[in-house]
């Protein structure tokens, strides 16, 4: 035996070899606490001993953590590469660290009767392990500790520990023996954390999807991931028909990817957990879970794309085809002004404009203008600047062939808007196919995968199942299939309380509220000629204790949508604060073959006495065609074709 050794459990001072106690009597091993007389090894400034036993099994072998591997203190260890084992020993000799049977390359020391496999030999002093994650676990000798993991007595010569935690794992449960699957889309080596033939199981919950497993998990070897086996195969990019980008990826770690962290998942609307893996996109916001992703993907079209957190998913070019080119711009330090433009829907150059008039109307969608817009003054015409940057041509999630940016310069041009069930004019997108007429108002609610109404506290999304509901409607004549059929039940909107005939609704994720495209595409803000200030769009007012609408004069339902002015206190009925018909603009004057004088486009759903038609006899209390001329009471229908179509 060596004269002198250093141990682990006594690190301060070398400790001698004695032939008997150093006491009177026999002496106390500070180790197992056992009483000896015969050999000990003692340090005699602390008075501290080790009995033989204690002092070489298993404490024998120190871990050198600056060499990564176990040191044997006393001599050196010879290294067999021969697959089979012949080394010195009786038959069937053990591992000193995992007490298995030797075979293989190994380590030796004949003179102290030690022996390692090559792989033990080179253990890591310190690893990081999914089945604990808080803190690193260390290689320390073993006293008869309870595996963490598997609840069995750990009889290895060393095992993985925790100090924080008292945590400890066998070496078999810490390190596998065989690597199963590799992820190459994201570099990750993944190997089973239990062996299958010992039929335990673990309740986890996968870093891939989120969602929790009862069965064999994986692991990867680099880091701290835990995962089914059969999200080890997920796709790294998805197309998916509910998001506005071409792609989506998928990411193991969710907030390094994406920096405005949102809460709700862009197809189911659901909570998505923070800590696990998602698909997101890396253009915008958007983010699904992974079962949601693999669902509404489109597996025909799963590519992967080398380094994808680096690239910027740009958008086909003809879909970011800009509708209008620039005249003039100015330089403020690094940020570029454009201040004149030449957009396709006006014969004259666009201004940019910051001085808001309340009454002004953006007439590509029909919305109180907001600022910056852009102006012609001369002819009145004006367009915010969410209209401005409309691309001319767009792929849109919810339609198959792309859709064209148009506009009509015909002064009294009608159009139906297939999702809001509504009349307007202004821009619009078509589809040359189908014949889909969509207003730029209904387009931009749902360009994204959800939107933020003024007049609600959450974000709004259209379902997952409304995916197939505007596609195109090839060979066949009229508009997409956007009814329901007698089978489906459409809820009732809670903003009008009525079950629309379309099927576009949308859908808050925190609560219950549901939205006919109607009522989610209102304008937050309004003006009435009997009230001086604006009026909000709301659903709530304290003091509702006889509700009525202050223009109409009639009941008006406290749970449903509404104007009010709070400083008036002032409400009433969307379509009376609007009017029947808020998306069209009423005023345009044009002249027609068969009428002398110009023609205004006139809305009389507000007459108490309405002028009959001249082409039908009947009243015309909605729009209608009126003529300028003083002198001249001529007035038709303008709805009705029969009234309006003989004027060519």
């Amino acid at each position: 035996m060596p004269r002198e050794i250093k141990r682990r459990i006594h690190p301060g001072h070398p400790l001698h070899l004695l032939a008997k106690s150093p006491y009177e009597g026999e002496y106390k091993c500070d180790r197992c606490k056992k009483t000896c007389n015969s050999f000990v090894y003692h340090c005699s400034v602390c008075e501290f001993d080790l009995d033989i036993k204690c002092a070489f099994q298993p404490g024998f072998l120190e871990v050198d953590s600056q060499a990564h591997q176990f040191a044997h203190k006393d001599h050196p260890l010879i290294l067999n590469e021969e697959q089979e084992y012949h080394g010195a020993g009786p038959a069937g000799v053990m591992c000193s660290v995992c007490k298995e049977p030797m075979a293989g390359p190994s380590y030796s020391c004949t003179s102290c009767n030690l022996f390692l496999h090559k792989k033990c030999a080179e253990l890591s002093p310190e690893i990081k392990q999914h089945l604990h994650p808080e803190h690193p676990l260390r290689l320390l000798p073993n006293h008869d500790m309870i595996c963490d993991f598997c609840n069995e007595t750990c009889y290895e010569g060393f095992v993985y520990f925790c100090f924080v935690c008292e945590y400890s794992l066998h070496i078999k449960c810490a390190c596998p023996p065989c690597i199963d699957a590799a992820d190459q889309n994201q570099r990750h080596q993944f190997r089973r954390l239990m062996n299958p033939l010992s039929l335990k199981s673990i309740s986890f919950t996968c870093n891939a999807c989120g969602t929790d497993g009862d069965d064999s998990p994986f692991g990867c070897t680099m880091c701290q991931l835990v995962v089914h086996q059969k999200c080890i195969s997920l796709p790294r990019t998805l197309k998916t028909a509910l998001h506005h980008h071409p792609r989506i990826i998928h990411t193991y770690h969710r907030q390094q990817c994406i920096k405005s962290i949102k809460k709700y998942c862009g197809i189911c609307c659901r909570e998505v957990d923070t800590e696990y893996g998602v698909y997101y996109c890396p253009d915008c916001d958007f983010v699904a879970h992974v079962k949601c992703s693999r669902e509404y993907g489109d597996s025909a079209t799963e590519i992967v794309v080398e380094n994808e957190e680096e690239q910027s998913v740009a958008v086909d070019d003809q879909s970011m085809e800009p509708s209008f080119r620039v005249v003039r711009e100015i330089k403020q330090g690094e940020e570029r002004i454009i201040e004149e433009i030449k957009h396709f829907s006006h014969q004259h150059n666009l201004i940019l404009t910051d001085k808001v008039d309340d009454d002004l109307k953006c007439d590509g969608c029909m919305l109180p203008i907001s600022t910056p817009f852009y102006s012609c003054v001369s002819c009145n015409f004006f367009l915010d600047k969410t209209c401005i940057e409309l691309p001319r041509r767009k792929k849109w999630q919810y339609h198959e062939n792309q859709l064209i940016l148009s506009w009509s310069r015909g002064e009294h041009h009608l159009f139906y808007c297939v999702v809001c069930d509504q009349y307007f004019s202004g821009l619009r997108y078509v589809c040359d196919i189908c014949e889909l007429y969509v207003d730029v108002r209904c387009f931009k609610s749902i360009l994204k995968d959800s939107f933020k109404h003024g007049g609600h506290e959450h974000p709004l999304y259209l379902p997952a199942d409304r995916k197939n509901i505007l596609r195109c409607n090839i060979g066949d004549q009229g508009i997409p299939p956007l009814l329901a059929d007698d089978r489906e039940i459409i809820p009732h909107c809670s903003g009008c309380c009525v079950s629309e005939e379309s099927k576009v609704f949308f859908k808050c994720a925190v609560c219950d509220l549901k939205l006919g495209m109607k009522c989610a595409t209102l304008p937050y803000k309004a003006r009435h000629e009997y009230d001086d200030h604006p009026l909000f769009l709301t659903y709530i007012n304290e003091n509702d204790y006889q509700p009525s609408c202050i223009i109409c004069e009639k009941y008006r339902d406290p749970k449903l949508w509404f104007y009010r002015c709070e400083e008036c206190d002032f409400d009433a009925h969307p379509e009376c604060a609007l009017g029947k018909y808020p998306y069209v603009k009423a005023g345009g004057v044009r002249t027609y073959p068969k009428h002398p004088h110009p023609l205004a486009l006139v809305d009389k759903t507000g007459d108490y006495r309405p002028q009959a038609c001249d082409s039908c006899g009947e009243p015309c209390d909605d729009l209608a065609l009126e003529c300028t001329d003083p002198n001249c009471s001529f007035i038709v229908h303008r709805k009705r074709r029969q009234c309006w179509m003989p004027l060519w």
